[in-house]
């Protein structure tokens, strides 16, 4: 049976700082799933938008921690997570016991360098990188990739069980990162080369949208292939070149912390590499199409 906040007085206060595309949904599942949930983020607009009922919301995430025993942080690169910890300010304010979960995709040295300096003021830290997208989020059926100590991991797993269907501890902290990574690397090298292939398909004569269906019928199909090519079509509207460069921006962050993974076989992350190399180019070439 899927665990359970408990809910009233003594339900679990967490705070969530990041509700974004994936902070949001998860923040959700966390107050329908019975924890006591104040949620923050520095967009007046998230805020408004995160109307979860029985929920509360702040810009400071200073307060957020004071009023948390258990802290989620999803913000989306590494230089907005050190700001918004600020030298461990915000360690601090959570206090001694408390655990921060980590749910943004920043680099693994990044994840420990924070974890260390949590434990300097007592605080756990559990590093927990996602997969699935925010409607797996708001059903609590996500896949996480964990790094943690084994006491971190107890105290934070009533979150985790909330929002999770798919739960692999693999290490210490910094190995949650390098999980979703290679996750992420994977997930981006077959973007890149469904892309590719219809593009080649098209250069051939075949209409894309037939080749795409035929694809799928048969050996080649993938989920990849059924978004990828989406991804790379010209866009219409306002703002739609930054849409793009969005998403470019947004993969690119993950690909280059993943040229920095801690590998044996560079030969393989090397052609990996290339394939999400060339799903950047085409992100640019669309980009540039659409302007």
């Amino acid at each position: 049976m899927r665990w359970q906040a408990q809910v009233g007085e003594s339900a679990l206060k967490v705070g969530f700082i990041g509700l974004g595309s994936m902070g949001a949904p998860i923040a959700r599942r966390l107050a329908r799933s019975g924890f006591t949930v104040i949620g923050s983020d520095n967009s007046p607009q998230m805020l408004a938008t995160f109307d979860e009922p029985g929920t509360t919301t702040t810009t400071d995430p200073l307060e957020t921690a004071r009023q948390s025993e258990l802290l989620g942080l999803c913000v989306r690169t590494d230089e907005q997570l050190e700001s918004v910890v600020d030298g461990g300010k915000l360690f601090e304010a959570l206090g001694e016991g408390g655990v921060v979960i980590l749910h943004s995709t920043v680099s693994p040295e990044l994840a420990r360098k924070l974890a260390a300096q949590a434990k300097e003021y007592g605080v756990g830290f559990v590093d927990v990188g996602v997969s699935g997208g925010g409607p797996a989020a708001i059903e609590g059926q996500l896949s996480l990739f964990v790094g943690a100590e084994d006491a971190d991991l107890e105290k934070a797993r009533p979150w985790l069980e909330a929002i999770g269907k798919k739960l692999t501890h693999l290490g210490p902290v910094g190995r949650g990162q390098e999980g979703k990574l290679l996750n992420n690397l994977i997930s981006i090298a077959n973007y890149g080369m469904s892309a590719a292939i219809v593009d080649v398909a098209v250069g051939m004569g075949f209409d894309r949208d037939t080749i795409i269906e035929a694809l799928q019928a048969g050996s080649a199909q993938s989920f990849a292939l059924r978004v990828a090519p989406g991804m790379v079509r010209p866009r219409e509207g306002l703002g739609a070149t930054g849409s793009i460069m969005g998403l470019h921006d947004l993969l690119k962050k993950d690909v280059d912390h993943c040229r920095d993974l801690p590998v044996a076989d560079q030969v393989s992350l090397d052609a990996l590499l290339a394939s999400c190399d060339a799903m950047l180019a085409r992100l640019r070439r669309v980009a540039a199409e659409t302007a």
